[in-house]
């Protein structure tokens, strides 16, 4: 027998004692009415003898002393069915494997893109690094793609050390100025090879068109759908390319790459755009995989019961003998 209390779940771990409520309001009934019957007497040659015949307040108070007894045993039966806090606790069911793929071509570095006109790759590294920042336990790893791919970080739950890794991150640096696609994803996809997470997730954030490289956009796709990883990709895309009609990003490849591993095309115009992709793909993918609570403990909470029936059964025995006893 469960319910609500103030925000926390309580059980009865004995819930047939319970049954003992019903006796308390006829035991309640029967006291009050011999209270009514019966009253102390005394004998008098003459009613006049008596100043005032109105009843005192010890007389008006005295059925109190029931509704105190009532309450003690309504407090000592619930303590005899062990009542118990129930500590829940709503957790994922399984952490999430993500493999993020950034482009770092020479085209990362156009302006406008983040707050204070800031380049793309400036923008891309903001986001990265809060999104890393907001996970728990879902591993991460990060590959960078220019004219080749590199893996800077295996999965891992270290996201402190994952967002160290996104700060210094420099286009061309490393890998080239040109854009190899599906040499990124495929990376990506050895990242997320021997993994046994329920969610394999690789999300590909490019500014351009697949231009190098020896594996296509289209084969790479093909790879992640037969390791069962879901590819999210996005494309960064200035306003201004967009109201010029001059978008540098293959959309339609980009999207076929996604939907054909059960994920989804997102086209980000701007910063705030880009946080919001990215938080998206979160919330899809822990959807996905769903949540179960768990109850960890229950802790027993008999004593402040049995504490409370005591004190109030003391109390009315303290009021009988003294402030509301019967004379004679």
């Amino acid at each position: 027998m469960t319910f609500d209390a103030f925000g926390s779940v309580v059980r009865f771990a004995d819930p047939v004692v319970l049954a003992l409520l019903f006796v308390v309001p006829a035991l309640a009934w029967i006291a009050l009415a011999r209270e009514r019957r019966s009253g102390g007497a005394l004998l008098f040659s003459s009613l006049s003898l008596i100043p005032g015949r109105r009843r005192g307040w010890r007389t008006r108070l005295r059925p109190a002393l029931i509704i105190l007894r009532a309450l003690a045993l309504v407090l000592l039966i619930a303590a005899l069915a062990r009542p118990q806090v129930v500590r829940a606790s709503e957790i994922s069911a399984e952490g999430i494997d993500i493999a993020i793929v950034l482009d770092v071509s020479g085209s990362m570095t156009t302006p406008g893109f983040g707050r204070n006109g800031a380049t793309k790759l400036a923008a891309v590294k903001r986001v990265v690094t809060e999104f890393v920042g907001g996970l728990r336990n879902d591993r991460a790893g990060l590959v960078i793609f220019g004219s080749d791919a590199l893996l800077l970080s295996p999965l891992t739950l270290d996201h402190k050390a994952l967002q160290e890794l996104t700060a210094p991150i420099e286009s061309g640096r490393l890998v080239g100025g040109a854009t190899a696609i599906g040499m990124g994803l495929a990376t990506g996809l050895n990242v997320l090879r021997e993994s046994t997470a329920r969610s394999k997730v690789a999300i590909l954030l490019t500014d351009g068109e697949n231009n190098v490289g020896q594996i296509t956009p289209a084969d790479a796709a093909k790879a992640a759908r037969l390791i069962g990883v879901r590819v999210y990709t996005i494309g960064a895309i200035l306003r201004s390319e967009v109201q010029r009609g001059s978008v540098p990003v293959n959309e339609a490849e980009l999207r076929d790459m996604a939907e054909s591993t059960g994920g989804q095309y997102f086209a980000a115009t701007d910063e705030t755009a880009l946080k919001r992709i990215y938080d998206d793909i979160a919330q899809l993918e822990r959807t996905r995989i769903g949540v179960r609570t768990e109850y960890a403990a229950y802790e027993d909470v008999m004593l402040p019961f049995l504490l409370a029936g005591a004190l109030v059964l003391v109390l009315e025995m303290l009021f009988g003998l003294t402030l509301l006893r019967r004379t004679p």
